[in-house]
């Protein structure tokens, strides 16, 4: 049983809530009001399902089976239409020119997959389409949460970068929380051009 699968299987409940993160549901006033959507590393569904509250045609994958389920669950609980299933992000296909929306939060990869996800990612979206994405910052590998290899952690100046092609509306790096709440997160939000 891989980590994910663990950690949800050993809460009944949902580990992260229902809600969506902060950031997705800050950036919902950009989404379109239909289309199609994505979100990668979707866990438990929460941003997914928020996606699908949101209008549009949601869709979400994790390498977690346990996830999926879960997600599945949250879909029916909040009463709306989300397709979730499960595939590895960094080798899954994507449709190019497909969505209209593709959110990931706290999906981290090294390079040279970091960037080749990125450049999927971009293709996939649809003329104006929208990426968001929260990614932890490598400061983050100092504090208690999240993941520790560095190699896995980019900077703002990196991650932009990685995701050519894409016009930024927000691009921040910012520090919250105190403790082992401590975070280092970048916050991204992108339109193709």
């Amino acid at each position: 049983m891989n980590k994910w699968n663990e950690r949800y299987a050993a809460d009944s409940g949902f580990v992260f809530g229902t809600e969506p993160h902060e950031f997705i549901r800050r950036v919902a006033p950009y989404f379109p009001e239909s289309g199609r959507a994505l979100d990668l590393a979707a866990g438990e569904g929460r941003n997914g399902v928020f996606l699908a509250e949101c209008g549009l045609q949601a869709e979400g994958t994790d390498l977690s089976a346990v996830g999926v389920g879960k997600a599945r669950r949250l879909a029916a609980i909040k009463g709306v239409g989300f397709h979730a299933y499960v595939a590895d992000v960094a080798e899954m296909a994507m449709p190019s020119e497909t969505f209209s929306v593709i959110t990931s939060v706290n999906c981290h990869f090294a390079e040279p997959v970091r960037s080749r996800l990125a450049q999927k990612i971009v293709a996939a979206l649809v003329s104006d389409g929208l990426f968001a994405g929260v990614f932890f910052h490598p400061e983050q590998a100092a504090l208690a949460k999240g993941p520790n290899d560095a190699t896995m952690l980019a900077d703002l100046p990196t991650l932009q970068t990685a995701f050519s092609g894409l016009e930024w509306l927000v691009a921040e790096h910012r520090r919250e929380g105190v403790g082992d709440e401590a975070k280092s997160v970048i916050c991204l939000l992108g339109r193709k051009v």
